[in-house]
């Protein structure tokens, strides 16, 4: 996904517009992990410019995995630097394990990580 494909959105006095994705554009992303799994969603967040938040979760024979998307800014949720996915690990027995950071959106380009936080293609 690049830039063109998200609107801009810009406040004023701005010289780089926000580039806010939709819901569409953030599934899109998430399609890279689910791997034709079902989800369920835990929460859905928006304001009034779009989606800032989205849980959701996949059941695995050995647990589950949350991913998480949240927009950059400061929500009654909590606060992100940075426009992102993230994933966390719970196993069988709904105990979490450590997860990480999985893709960011930096200038209207999704980063994709591995679990060593190394840049993925």
């Amino acid at each position: 996904m690049s830039s063109k494909d998200f609107p801009p959105s810009q406040k004023s006095g701005e010289t780089t517009p926000e580039v806010i994705p939709t819901k569409d554009q953030v599934f899109a992303v998430l399609k890279r992990f689910l791997e034709g799994r079902g989800f369920s969603e835990v929460r859905t967040r928006t304001d009034e410019k779009g989606l800032y938040l989205w849980d959701v979760k996949i059941k695995k024979e050995d647990g589950e995995e949350e991913y998480s998307y949240m927009r950059k800014g400061r929500y009654p949720e909590g606060e992100a630097s940075k426009t992102a996915i993230h994933v966390m690990f719970y196993d069988a027995d709904g105990m979490p394990t450590p997860g990480d950071e999985v893709a960011r959106l930096v200038a209207g380009e999704w980063r994709f990580f591995d679990v060593n936080g190394k840049i993925k293609k």
